[in-house]
């Protein structure tokens, strides 16, 4: 998972209007590449040419918006070049339109009306008009092609097409922040693969030349794409999962740019000569299955709370690059409040272990077996110690992780997840009962109400404070234990001009198109 996985926005530009193209300015110059961002202009005028070779973080499974892994923040670079979004991210959490014209709501929010560019085609040359988005909608949420955006979808009554260009939801429960599901998989409109292992037909600024599926892939520029076409006459992009040969992979020129999330290399970057486009993309987590014992009972939860210096996390774990956490709206989000997290109270800790009949708590923590995750597990060991709990670290391959979290198999786990950067899906996917991505089994009856306001409610402020009544419910309840706030992105050679300011993104999200290679 939006790991990240999928992963979807809030509106900063407020739904309590309509959202249209131009009402916010932001992200066509990360997407599209239709203006130029203030390092954009420091390197001087774009130059078109040549290729640029890109080091992905992760494996592909295909090439298609239904691969929910290529709605991930590190894949969306190769996404975002084959599948223009509907609407896309922009600074601190706002959501606004790209192919998109506008996306309205009516009195309460139970229906939208997404109005289309004319003029759209696919790169085969089909047109994408209301037809187009019903029909990759319904696609997305049908079960055999198991994409995690189906529960989205399945929020949908009903999709009528009242023109070429427009499309009417109707809404099974009312949805005030219902255009950020349109970011990722929903909003990479396509046309369904021609055969099992080719790639779905999009709209984007490239077009797939040849594919190794989970090895590589190459794209050539779409001469039919809509808006101005991308600099680099082809991508190159190689899966480079181990982060030290990806950053020895960047200095030795293999590769141009690659994803990063490591802090050392973002502090060795500058000495190696490296550029750089990051934002606060990711939080750093621990879940608890609160549907076991003995981390269904809310005092043993407080206390592993208690137990935790997340300053000191961020300071050794992210080498004082991020941000400590606390709770589950983000220091960025438009819904911020003035949050009340209990400070570092080892003793506090201790008692409530004891109230609970577990002053010699032990317990299995799960852990992504990549360096990051390996030391700040080794650091919550530490810390746990000291409240008299022994944790035993249990690495696993990304993959045997994931399947852990979604079937619920794990007593305490860590998570790191970009869903933070969107505060409206964070609470309803991730705290609400039953919700698709509620992988504590957490269930709060006022959580869930004030949650449920929030999402019901066009006004902005009612909506605010009823998502900070359910994020301090969430904090003083402690299904999940909340870190740090960590900067994600992209590091690159010096030779790659056009590098985006990212810097207040959420949800790093960049298109190739808007990149260069010096000559």
């Amino acid at each position: 998972m939006k790991r990240h996985t999928h992963v979807l926005v809030a509106t900063a530009c407020t739904a309590a209007l309509a959202l249209t193209a131009g009402a916010c300015s932001a992200s066509d110059d990360t997407v599209s590449g239709a203006a130029a961002t203030k390092a954009a202009t420091d390197d001087g005028p774009a130059v078109d040419g040549g290729t640029l070779k890109i080091g992905l973080d992760r494996p592909f499974a295909k090439l298609d918006p239904a691969d929910s892994g290529l709605a991930s923040m590190p894949l969306m670079i190769l996404t975002n070049a084959l599948y223009d979004p509907l609407m896309v991210n922009g600074d601190n959490g706002a959501v606004q339109p790209n192919l998109a014209k506008s996306f309205t709501p009516n009195a309460d929010a139970t229906g939208w009306t997404l109005d289309l560019r004319e003029g759209v085609t696919f790169s085969d040359g089909k047109p994408l008009d209301g037809q187009a988005v019903v029909d990759h909608v319904t696609r997305l949420s049908k079960p055999e092609n198991k994409c995690a955006c189906a529960a989205d979808a399945a929020t949908i009554g009903t999709m009528t097409v009242n023109s070429p260009t427009s499309v009417a939801f109707t809404l099974k429960a009312p949805n005030a922040a219902f255009p950020n599901l349109f970011t990722r998989s929903l909003g990479y409109v396509s046309e369904a693969p021609a055969a099992p292992d080719a790639p779905a037909v999009g709209s984007g600024p490239y077009t797939v030349e040849s594919v190794q599926p989970g090895v590589s892939v190459t794209l050539a520029r779409n001469p039919s794409y809509r808006g101005p076409k991308g600099h680099a006459d082809k991508l190159v992009y190689k899966v480079l999962p181990d982060s030290d040969s990806r950053y020895q992979s960047l200095r030795s020129g293999d590769a141009d740019l690659i994803w990063a999330e490591t802090p050392a290399q973002f502090k060795q970057a500058t000495a190696d000569g490296l550029r750089s486009a990051t934002g606060p993309g990711s939080t750093s987590t621990v879940l608890f299955n609160t549907k076991a014992a003995p981390f269904d009972d809310p005092k043993v939860r407080k206390a592993l709370q208690y137990a935790v210096d997340r300053e000191a996390v961020e300071k050794i774990v992210y080498l004082g690059q991020g941000k400590v956490s606390d709770g589950p709206i983000g220091s960025t989000s438009p819904y911020r409040g003035t949050a009340a997290h209990p400070a570092r109270d080892v003793a506090k800790a201790r008692a409530l272990l004891a109230e609970a009949g577990h002053p010699d708590l032990s317990f299995e923590y799960l852990v992504d077996s990549r360096p990051e995750g390996q030391q700040r597990a080794t650091v919550l060991q530490q810390m746990f110690a000291e409240a008299g709990v022994k944790m035993t670290i249990k690495p696993l391959d990304p993959a045997s992780l994931g399947t852990a979290m979604y079937q619920r198999q794990f007593q305490v786990m860590d998570f790191i997840t970009s869903l933070f950067g969107d505060t409206d899906t964070a609470l309803a996917s991730l705290f609400a009962t039953g919700a698709p991505y509620n992988f504590t089994g957490w269930s709060s009856p006022a959580a869930g109400q004030a949650i449920a306001t929030g999402r019901a409610t066009l006004d902005q402020a009612q909506r605010t404070r009823s998502y900070q009544e359910a994020a301090q419910a969430v904090v003083e309840e402690a299904p999940m234990l909340f870190l740090t706030e960590n900067t994600v992105g992209f590091l690159a050679s010096a030779k790659v001009a056009g590098l985006p300011d990212v810097s207040k993104r959420t949800v790093v999200s960049v298109s190739p198109a808007v990149l260069w290679v010096k000559k």
